[in-house]
């Protein structure tokens, strides 16, 4: 089940990290941090994750994250991010690592 993600201020969730993690769950495409990694680098992505972002949105009660599961899900306040998620643009995707030995 997807979520609505209609409207609010952008500056909320600005960085890309979090834009990630708000958009993955709106689109039913997140339920672990596992999920959250893109290709490349996986390890330093996840840590700065972990100790920034993951956290973060936690707190402002947008996700709830269980760290036992490292599962991921929407939090009480995630319909106010998902809107900010909405109204900004959208990160330019790099060149698919996977896709170069073709």
């Amino acid at each position: 089940m997807a979520h609505d993600i209609s409207a609010a201020q952008p500056s909320t969730i600005a960085s890309l990290h979090q834009r990630r993690v708000v958009a993955g769950l709106a689109d039913d495409a997140v339920e672990t941090v596992s999920d959250l990694r893109p290709r490349g680098r996986a390890e330093e992505i996840e840590a700065v994750l972990r100790e920034t972002h993951l956290p973060a949105l936690e707190e402002a009660g947008y996700i709830e994250w269980d760290r036992e599961t490292d599962e991921v899900r929407p939090g009480p306040n995630f319909a106010e991010a998902a809107a900010h998620v909405a109204d900004l643009p959208s990160p330019v995707p790099g060149p698919d690592p996977e896709s170069a030995d073709d």
